[in-house]
């Protein structure tokens, strides 16, 4: 009698795990749009011509002068950095003799 039971509770719970659930009433909302920052927020189409050059003092000066960049990020090989993108900020990558390999936001 408890085998006969048990075998009737498994079959309900076997049976069960077969059946759909309901639809919901509505689809969730979109997620809200993410307004875009421009292209060039940090200027490094202003400053993309020094590319090549040794990164100095002087250099990270005209850069600074000449780019909107809110902050300013030097990137050098095989350190880690944060992956968040913030508009306003002028990464410049450097090669392991301090040339610039390219500049862009981020």
């Amino acid at each position: 009698m408890k085998g006969t039971g048990a075998a009737l509770i498994v079959s309900g719970l076997l049976l069960a795990g077969c059946s759909t659930a309901p639809a919901p009433d509505e689809a969730p909302p979109p997620p809200p749009s993410i307004k875009n920052a421009p292209e060039d927020s940090c200027g490094a189409q202003a400053v993309g011509s020094i590319t090549g050059q040794i990164l100095d003092d002087e250099t990270r000066t005209w850069i600074e002068d000449r780019s909107r960049a809110g902050s300013i990020r030097v990137m050098e090989p095989g350190k880690g950095y944060t992956m968040d993108y913030r508009a306003d900020r002028l990464d410049i990558k450097v090669d392991d003799q301090n040339r610039i390999t390219d500049i862009t936001c981020g």
